[in-house]
C-alpha cells in the first residue's frame, strides 16, 4: 500500500502539477486551504504533508503550528513549499514545527528524494514506538518544543503507575503490557471526553510513564476523571483474593510479610505560563519534584504546580 501524502496549496494548477508528478509513487490527496488540511489530518493516516506557505486566510505557518499541536498529526512530516527564500521566513517555518523547506520552483527529482528520505526516517522511528501505539519521546519533545516556541500557555500532566513492578513480578510481563495498554486507553479516552482532541496530546514516555499536554484550565478535570476511571476498573486485573486483601502479598528481603497495594496512578501537573520555561528539560525537572509530593500519598492522586516561577517553594 502506497504511503499517503497531502498536498496543501490554494493554487489548483500547482496542486495538479504536483499530483501528476508524485501520484505514480504515493497515494496523493489534496487540500486547498489550511482549514481543509486540518480536517483531513484528523484521519490520522497521512505520512507526509507538502504545505504551501502563502495561502489566504489561514496561511501555511499557522496551519503548520496547528498540525503540530494536533494529536492526529503531531508526528506527520511537514515540508513547507514557498517562493520565499529569505532566511527569516525559513527560520519561522522551522520554528512552527516544519521538518523541511523547499523553495519554488523546485526540481521534482529532488523533491521525491527528500520525501523518500523523510519517510524512511519516519518508518525507522515508528518501528521503535511503544507497545501502546502512542507517540514516543521524539514526538513528545517535538510537541513541547513547538508549544514553547509558539509562546502559548499549556499544562503538562506526567502520569505514572504505583506498584507496577510488583504486579509485573506477580502476573508476568504479558499481563503488565495489558496494564500499560489499559492505562493508555484510559488517558486517551479522557482527553477525547473532557479535553480538546484538536490540540491536546497523549504520549508514552516509556515503561509505566505517560504524558498529556493540554490547556491549564482543562488539566484538573482530566486528572480527576483519570483517577476515577483508573481506580474504578483496575481491580478487574487482579485475582479476587488479592482484591480482598488489598494487594499482592510477598516477603521482603528481611523475611517480613508485606502487601504491595493495588495499582494506582500518580499525576504530576506542570503549568507553563508567561514564558516560565524555555526548554522541555526544565519542565521534566519540575515534574520530578512534583512527582515526589504525589507519590507520598501512596494512592491515586494528583498535584498541580501553580507556581509562577521555579524559585518558589512547592506546596502540596
Amino acid at each position: 500500500m502506497a504511503d499517503k501524502i497531502l498536498i496543501v496549496d490554494d493554487n489548483q494548477t500547482v496542486r495538479k502539477i504536483i499530483v501528476s508528478a508524485l501520484g505514480k509513487y504515493y497515494e496523493v490527496i489534496e487540500a486547498s486551504s489550511g482549514e481543509q488540511a486540518l480536517a483531513l489530518a484528523n484521519q490520522g493516516d497521512i505520512r507526509l504533508i507538502l504545505l504551501d506557505v502563502m495561502m489566504p486566510g489561514m496561511d501555511g505557518l499557522e496551519t503548520c503550528l496547528k498540525l503540530r499541536r494536533n494529536p492526529y498529526s503531531c508526528h506527520t512530516i511537514i515540508v513547507m513549499l514557498t517562493a520565499r527564500t529569505k532566511e527569516n521566513d525559513i527560520v519561522t517555518g522551522l520554528k512552527m514545527g516544519a521538518d523541511d523547506y523547499v523553495t519554488k520552483p523546485f526540481n521534482f527529482s529532488e523533491l521525491k528524494a527528500r520525501i523518500d528520505s523523510h519517510l524512511r526516517r519516519q518508518w525507522r522511528e515508528l518501528q521503535a514506538s511503544p507497545l501502546t501505539g502512542l507517540p514516543g519521546n521524539r514526538q513528545i519533545q517535538q510537541i513541547l518544543t513547538t508549544n514553547l516556541k509558539a509562546e502559548v500557555s499549556f499544562a503538562v500532566i506526567y502520569a505514572d503507575l504505583n506498584s507496577f513492578k510488583a504486579y509485573n513480578d506477580r502476573y508476568g510481563f504479558t499481563a503488565g503490557d495489558e496494564i500499560l495498554n489499559y492505562t493508555a486507553n484510559v488517558l486517551t479516552n479522557i482527553v477525547l471526553d473532557v479535553g480538546n482532541n484538536e490540540t491536546d496530546f497523549v504520549g508514552h514516555i516509556g515503561g509505566d510513564d505517560f504524558i498529556i499536554v493540554t490547556s491549564p484550565e482543562r488539566s484538573e478535570a482530566i486528572c480527576k476523571l483519570a483517577i476515577e476511571r483508573f481506580d474504578g476498573e483496575i481491580k478487574d486485573f487482579y485475582e479476587a483474593e488479592e482484591v480482598a486483601t488489598g494487594g499482592i502479598e510477598s516477603v521482603d528481603r528481611h523475611g517480613n510479610r508485606v502487601i504491595a497495594p493495588i495499582l494506582s496512578i500518580s499525576l504530576s501537573v506542570v503549568i507553563h505560563e508567561n514564558n516560565r520555561f524555555s526548554h522541555p528539560g526544565e519542565i521534566s525537572q519540575i515534574a520530578a519534584d512534583v512527582k515526589k509530593f504525589v507519590k507520598k500519598q501512596e494512592k491515586s492522586a494528583y498535584l498541580i504546580d501553580r507556581r509562577r516561577n521555579n524559585s518558589e517553594e512547592l506546596k502540596p
